[in-house]
């Protein structure tokens, strides 16, 4: 079984969102939890330990949709991400009503060995329907008046970046590029709220494979699992995933700011990327880190 990283783990124990791992089996009745985070427990009533080994039917009840569960392994099957609105079952056997997000981990070498799972904002049984409608734009929020109209002009850099950037670069030394296991929890501290690691696929797919905290909050949601061509507004996020092949193709560094602006509301993000290898010079993850302006 392919173990998770030292530098996963601790990342999500600290998402404000639930989120568990589960085996990928190719038949559903053999998959089992592998992992679930101190949200998870909170929400359901489970337990690391209560959860570890169970079943990957272990929240589902009376009025969980079984259609949507079909719909789900079709996704699952053509490696797309499924999201939609679910009935769960706590521990104590009530019922809550969910946005469930669930999507296949791929590896750098296309492989893919586990389904993440979270869970977004409860809503209310009698408006599932209605929030499957519901297009979530993933944006660099909140925006900041300008009344005036003069918008500011772009930051070059951040200092947190700079030093991230030298962190790297050390690291780095006289090989083509750092491991990917060169990094990890300790040695990224001071960065990790902030951090974001994508997973690059043999198809050129980029995976979230770490979302930070602080990045949860900027953009209003954990995106841990999600695909970077999957999420809107796409004109925003095609420049982004532009960015990254970027820095796949030149295998160095890459700052690519993020602003939007609509009239005399702006936002705008530092960001910095960094190519990482899995052996050799091949990319096989990108990490980021994501500063808001108003932090300067």
């Amino acid at each position: 079984m392919v173990s998770f990283s030292n530098l996963v783990q601790p990342i999500w124990e600290v998402s404000p969102y639930p989120l568990a791992v589960i085996s990928y089996e190719l038949d559903p009745q053999d998959r089992k939890y592998v992992y679930v985070n101190a949200a998870f427990t909170t929400l359901t009533g489970y337990t690391s330990v209560e959860a570890v080994g169970q079943p990957a039917t272990l929240l589902h009840g009376p009025r969980t949709d079984l259609a949507a569960l079909r719909e789900c392994e079709t996704k699952l099957s053509q490696g797309k991400t499924f999201d939609s609105s679910l009935v769960h079952y706590r521990k104590d056997g009530s019922e809550y009503a969910c946005r469930v997000m669930v999507a296949p981990l791929v590896e750098h070498d296309g492989s893919e060995h586990f389904l993440i799972t979270i869970e977004m904002a409860s809503v209310p049984s009698d408006e599932l329907s209605a929030s499957d409608d519901i297009v979530p734009l993933t944006l660099p929020m909140p925006l900041k008046e300008y009344p005036d109209g003069k918008l500011p002009a772009h930051l070059r850099s951040h200092p947190e970046l700079d030093a991230l950037l030298a962190l790297w670069t050390k690291i780095r030394g006289g090989r083509p590029l750092p491991l990917r296991t060169d990094f990890d929890a300790d040695t990224l501290k001071e960065w990790v709220p902030h951090l974001s690691i994508t997973t690059v696929a043999p198809n050129g797919r980029f995976q979230f494979r770490v979302f930070g905290r602080e990045l949860t909050r900027v953009y209003g949601r954990d995106l841990t699992g999600s695909f970077l061509d999957d999420l809107t507004p796409r004109d925003l996020w095609s420049v982004i995933i532009l960015h990254y092949h970027e820095a796949v193709g030149t295998r160095e560094p890459v700052f690519a700011p993020i602003s939007i602006a609509n009239g005399h509301w702006y936002n705008e993000v530092s960001r910095l990327l960094l190519p990482l290898a899995t052996e050799r010079d091949t990319v096989g993850f990108v990490m980021g880190a994501d500063y808001v302006r108003d932090t300067l």
